[in-house]
């Protein structure tokens, strides 16, 4: 963004376009799993594939697990500035997690709070989500959200504005450069420092394949240049992301078939460059494209888009 400032400084933060990571956090993990894992049918399966193999359940679960390879510090580094966050109250701390439980949540902010330290002209989006526990407290609740307003206080763009109320600059200049999202809306009714998860408008294909994935996406390209309006509190997210079914986990016992998220993540990220360059050529902004009453798109685009990729 620092680069940037002079084509986007007048701009908001719903014209932007911003990438982001999917699973932000895991990109390390312990053998815990998360709390309360039971119902989760590929989980099942890996466990049920760790039986057959005969060999420790975290060696089938971790490949299916790892998300990333950086820390978020590094994902900011690489020119990251959404990141997907799930949380997990083990009973003493908030971690991460993906079916295993991964760093506590204070590291993974406290990285991202260095980095914005570190680049006073960056802003991010954090949506913290997927809020899981054995027995969720009040209590426990309101720790995570007292926890994301210590980090980054002062630096939160509270809700009480919209995405079109201050520039790219007049948000740098006010040092209100953190979107962040929390979802439990009674948790932080009363705070305005933090937005309601119902302002990330998430789509997701829910498939392991790159066509099916490939084919949906296409289907929210043409919605989102199709809307009249859209919320001026809201930012859409397209989400290109392939997700291991329990077909996924038993084939990965035959050759040339993916062993891990990672490989996933490879055959996935093999077409977003195609994709959005097709996308480009027709003129369509791949989401959050408003449209004029008549129907056409309009030239120039009014919303923010953030692809979220699996691995980069």
């Amino acid at each position: 963004m620092q680069q940037l400032l002079p084509y986007i400084s007048h701009l908001h933060l719903s014209n932007l376009t911003l990438p982001g990571t999917h699973d932000a956090g895991s990109f390390t993990l312990t053998s815990a799993l998360s709390p309360d894992p039971t119902g989760n049918a590929v989980l099942d399966a890996l466990v049920k594939l760790a039986e057959k193999l005969g060999v420790p359940l975290q060696d089938v679960i971790t490949p299916w697990a790892l998300t990333q390879s950086r820390s978020l510090y590094g994902q900011a580094e690489d020119g990251m500035r959404y990141f997907d966050i799930r949380a997990a109250y083990n009973g003493t701390d908030w971690c991460s997690y993906h079916f295993e439980l991964g760093l506590p949540i204070y590291t993974h902010l406290s990285a991202l709070n260095s980095f914005l330290l570190s680049h006073p002209s960056e802003i991010i989006v954090i949506e913290i989500s997927h809020l899981a526990s054995a027995n969720l407290t009040q209590k426990n609740l309101d720790s995570l959200r007292d926890m994301v307003i210590n980090i980054f206080d002062p630096m939160l763009y509270p809700r009480i504005n919209d995405f079109n109320a201050t520039t790219i600059s007049g948000m740098i200049a006010t040092n209100q450069r953190v979107v962040a999202t929390l979802s439990d809306d009674a948790t932080i009714s009363n705070y305005t420092q933090l937005w309601y998860g119902s302002s990330m408008i998430n789509s997701y294909a829910n498939t392991d394949s790159l066509a099916n994935m490939t084919s949906y996406n296409w289907q929210q390209v043409l919605m989102f240049n199709s809307l009249p309006s859209l919320p001026a509190s809201a930012l859409y997210k397209l989400s290109w992301t392939l997700t291991p079914q329990v077909s996924t986990i038993f084939d990965s016992l035959l050759p040339h078939k993916p062993k891990s998220l990672m490989n996933l993540a490879d055959i996935g990220n093999s077409g977003l460059s195609g994709f959005a360059s097709a996308a480009l050529k027709k003129g369509w902004r791949l989401c959050q494209t408003p449209a004029d009453k008549k129907g056409f798109k309009l030239k120039y685009p009014t919303y923010m888009e953030k692809v979220e990729e699996i691995q980069l």
